[in-house]
């Protein structure tokens, strides 16, 4: 199984991080974790996550942070393409995936 990410959740994931380490580096090492530790889950278990109206398009939440990550699963459920990660007060419809800002 493999993971790939979009470009656009990259840049979510790094800005997430950076807002969070200038309030608290040990936070963000925690909200580090959970994100990696979430996505390594859904690789595992991409049909396990809650679909929403795009085709081919999860969606799952972090646990006990606000954030939710939009994966679709890869051909032949090889593995996942990470679409974005995403603070839930910042999610209109969590049916679909969310606009760039």
């Amino acid at each position: 199984m493999k993971t790939i990410y979009a470009p656009r959740a990259l840049r979510d994931i790094d800005e997430i991080l950076a807002y969070i380490r200038k309030r608290s580096p040990r936070g963000a090492r925690s909200v580090s974790l959970a994100i990696e530790y979430t996505i390594h889950t859904c690789t595992l278990n991409p049909f396990a996550a809650a679909k929403t109206d795009e085709p081919n398009l999860y969606r799952r939440p972090l646990g006990k942070y606000r954030y939710t990550i939009f994966y679709r699963t890869l051909p032949d459920a090889e593995g996942i393409e990470v679409a974005r990660v995403i603070h839930g007060a910042r999610v209109k419809n969590l049916r679909k995936l969310p606009d760039d800002d």
